[in-house]
């Protein structure tokens, strides 16, 4: 509406390339991207450690099509694009940048996203418009001659349905103002979707995780799994020492490695092998997914065994007394399921440990290296930050909380079935805010089930107890199709794990399922005595997890 007259104006359409592995943009049009990666205001550098994702093509493409309509003074933008853009944080600068230039945006998010899972409202699977798995949306940009400074005022729609076809009528019958409505578009993130911000203050005036624990990295990429990563510490050692000791080539076929990419490359990997010795006090367990724990050859080094080692952060947990916190970013990350990103573990981390990656690793204590003066460990709190929490949570009876009792304060509330509904909405934003304890009591009751959560998580067995799920039936332990059905869990068509609950077998952690993935990733594989009494662990610890939260409300 905001263009309302007959002579011909610029209108710029078009459904671009969606590439996220683009590179880094070049000449003129890497200039004009410099624009997206800086902070809402256009003066900061934007506050990512890897703002990749700014160089998918389809985000050029609005940079370029946003440029020429600056250049001619008014215009139309119109495209239909990946989604993404739409609340990720790392585009929060872009986002920015287009409300700065354009007086009016429309967008219509028609979802449709397979990797998340998305269902509509209704509870069926979202149908996608194209054969992709991407979610895409519809964005019209409209800039009048004589732009205020004002932003633009911002209108939003979502399209869900279980078939194309009635995706494709809605679009049809529908324009601009009927599938679309005005929404408040707000610092510092300025999403592209509705929020409800009627607690947004007081969840702003938590303390965000990544600033309360400031040294943290997302996990290991190895870059190839099936070489770096083992069921065990055996499998392990033999693989290392083979791979080690063949020709450059011959490795990379018997391991099925494919060709060499920027950061991995057979050669380097091996003479990271080699450099050390192929000593085995450098294989380690790896936190590969919830509750399970297996190995790989750790040296630190990036670009070699590893692709990205992340030792400023992992050198950490090869220290025995540590855990850490993984936490999520952003986002529901399958379906329309409730908030799960957070995990405690005590070892080096997958980037994967989260489904879909993005789980950030914060380790409690950080331990000195040989370069430090300080030769004590250190506790990774931001120390203002955790004398605020200390002075907040003192006690006349339990006193001043130490480290780890803060710790399991944090937990606690990522854990709390209240919180992660009231707060809903911006989970999905950014790094969780954790508020501060309204009282020190209500700090010590949310502790004590943090503290219960910890210890479940990393399996002690004194926290965890009997496990009263019998493995039973003939066969030969060989995982074939696992399944859930009246009280058992089938590992195959003739042995089961017996007194099961269903709570337990649907329960997520960090996107996954993790009974059934556990289960499901040694599909053919025979498990072992430790194999059957770890499995039983994990049916019991989801089982209590699911209890402590409701009991927490």
């Amino acid at each position: 509406n905001a263009i309302k007259r007959d002579i011909p104006i610029m209108c710029v359409i078009g459904n671009p390339p969606y590439l996220g592995e683009a590179g880094k943009a070049q000449g003129w049009i890497g200039q004009l991207m410099e624009d997206y990666k800086k902070e809402p205001g256009g003066q900061e550098k934007l506050k990512e450690r890897n703002p990749k994702w700014l160089n998918d093509l389809y985000v050029r493409f609005i940079r370029m099509s946003q440029h020429l309509i600056e250049k001619n003074g008014e215009g139309v933008l119109g495209f239909i694009t990946n989604h993404g853009y739409l609340d990720n944080p790392t585009f929060r600068g872009m986002r920015w940048h287009l409300l700065k230039t354009f007086d009016e945006i429309y967008v219509l998010d028609l979802h449709g996203n397979a990797k998340k899972k998305e269902i509509t409202p209704d509870g069926k699977p979202d149908k996608n418009l194209f054969d992709i798995q991407q979610g895409v949306a519809i964005i019209v940009a409209v800039k009048v001659d004589g732009h205020s400074n004002n932003l633009a005022t911002l209108y939003h729609g979502d399209l869900w349905e279980a078939t194309r076809e009635k995706k494709h009528n809605a679009l049809y019958n529908s324009s601009v103002a009927t599938v679309t409505r005005r929404i408040d578009c707000l610092p510092s993130q300025y999403s592209f979707v509705p929020r409800d911000f009627a607690s947004f203050q007081q969840y702003n005036e938590g303390f965000r995780i990544d600033e309360f624990m400031p040294v943290n990295s997302v996990g290991i990429v190895t870059a190839r799994d099936c070489l770096c990563i083992q069921y065990t510490r055996a499998e392990t050692e033999k693989v290392v020492a083979d791979f080690a000791s063949l020709e450059t080539e011959q490795a990379r076929q018997k391991y099925n490695l494919g060709r060499d990419t920027r950061d991995w490359k057979v050669r380097l990997a091996q003479q990271d092998l080699i450099a050390t010795s192929v000593e085995k006090t450098l294989v380690r367990p790896m936190a590969y997914r919830p509750f399970d724990v297996r190995y790989t050859y750790y040296t630190g080094k990036t670009k070699g065994f590893m692709c990205m080692a992340r030792n400023q952060v992992m050198r950490h947990l090869i220290e025995e007394g540590n855990f850490s916190l993984t936490i999520g970013r952003q986002g529901q990350v399958v379906g329309s399921m409730q908030w799960n990103l957070a995990f405690t573990q005590r070892h080096v981390t997958d980037i994967n440990i989260f489904y879909r990656g993005g789980g950030f690793v914060c380790p409690l204590y950080l331990y000195p290296d040989e370069n430090d003066l300080e030769q004590t460990r250190r506790v990774n709190f931001n120390p203002e930050l955790y004398e605020k929490i200390r002075g907040l949570a003192k006690h006349p009876t339990h006193g001043a909380p130490d480290e780890v009792t803060v710790f399991d304060y944090i937990y606690g509330v990522l854990y709390s079935l209240s919180y992660r509904e009231t707060y809903a909405e911006f989970l999905k934003i950014d790094f969780p805010r954790i508020p501060w304890p309204e009282t020190p009591s209500a700090f010590w009751t949310i502790a004590a089930k943090g503290a219960t959560l910890r210890k479940l998580h990393l399996m002690d067995p004194a926290t965890v107890g009997d496990t009263p799920h019998p493995f039973t039936g003939d066969g030969d332990n060989t995982v074939e199709n696992p399944r859930f059905a009246a009280g058992r869990i089938w590992v195959n068509s003739t042995q089961f794990f017996d007194n099961a609950s269903e709570t337990a077998w649907d329960f997520y952690i960090g996107g996954y399922q993790p009974a059934q993935k556990w289960l499901k990733d040694r599909n053919g594989r025979a498990l072992g005595w430790e194999d059957v009494t770890h499995y039983r662990r994990i049916l019991k610890i989801l089982s209590e997890t699911d209890r402590v939260m409701r009991e927490m409300g």
